[in-house]
């Protein structure tokens, strides 16, 4: 069922579940009554789709990763990296502004494993990935207002703007630290004054 108002209608769970299969992640895709009974499970067949289409995306992310890599092993040079990276935006259907969207997306995906890390257990590596990447996350978000007339652009300065710099400054002390916190890991005490 196409979820109302969408500009562009979005695939089908048995769609993407076709495609999963197609990249080798299913055996055989499941069967109309499976699909029923799982977006059933998780709240609908829009939450489905949305679930198939990240595991199909990281399925894509996967299989570019592994066939890089043996472009890298042939001796492939940045030109032809680029090229091949570039496929992903075409792909995705970003154009012009829509790039900054595409970044968005996919930063606020790895945003969202790292700020775990934001931790004093991970440390101070842990603290400066975690915070450099909300960072860029919440700078995408404002390079994605591009008119005045965008209920967001009231929140962005200096709000967001004020996010970016605290974020950045956590994540430069995190780093600072690193040399001391370096030292005591290698050490097995604790850090000199």
């Amino acid at each position: 069922m196409p979820v109302p108002n969408q500009p562009h209608p979005a695939p089908s769970a048995a769609d993407i579940s076709a495609a999963l299969t197609a990249l080798g992640i299913y055996a055989q895709p499941p069967t109309d009554e499976e699909l029923e009974q799982q977006a059933l499970a998780v709240g609908g067949e829009h939450v489905l789709a949305a679930i198939l289409a990240n595991a199909l995306y990281g399925a894509a992310v996967g299989t570019g990763m592994v066939t890089e890599g043996n472009m890298l092993a042939a001796g492939a040079g940045s030109q032809e990296m680029s090229l091949a990276r570039e496929q992903m935006l075409k792909a995705s259907g970003a154009d012009g502004p829509g790039v900054i969207g595409v970044m968005h997306w996919q930063t606020g995906h790895v945003w969202a494993f790292l700020k775990a890390m934001d931790d004093p257990e991970c440390g101070p590596l842990g603290t400066a990935a975690a915070r450099t990447s909300g960072a860029l996350l919440t700078l995408l978000s404002c390079m994605s207002v591009t008119d005045t007339n965008d209920a967001r652009a009231a929140t962005i300065y200096p709000d967001d703007l004020e996010r970016v710099r605290a974020d950045l400054v956590a994540a430069v002390e995190a780093l600072d630290a690193l040399p001391a916190t370096a030292a005591a890991m290698l050490s097995g005490g604790t850090p000199s004054a």
